[in-house]
């Protein structure tokens, strides 16, 4: 956790609140760049999976741990493995249905 927060404050402070878009050359590009106001992080880790029991039923006092916890946290964004898969899934689903 700090460590993403770390390396969040050196990126932000040592790239400012701009970031040039550079050419081929390596040349700024006037008038193209990128705010770089307050980066989103993301911190993933583990599988939803643990929060479950023996059975493979819901363990409720491990996700009232964990929820809270990540849903509080304002940088990094914590995602586990299995929720980041399914993210990427259904990006790629949108995708192909909009062709």
């Amino acid at each position: 956790m700090s460590q993403v927060q770390g390396t969040v404050h050196l990126a932000a402070t040592t790239i400012s609140d701009q970031l040039a878009e550079i050419d081929l050359d390596g040349a700024e590009i006037p008038g193209r760049f990128t705010y770089l106001i307050r980066p989103r992080s993301f911190l993933v880790i583990g599988h939803l999976g643990k929060l479950k029991g023996e059975a493979g039923g819901d363990h409720a006092a491990k996700i009232r741990s964990f929820e809270p916890y990540r849903r509080h946290l304002d940088a990094p964004e914590i995602v586990t493995f299995d929720e980041l898969l399914a993210r990427a899934e259904w990006a790629i689903q949108m995708g192909t249905a909009v062709e």
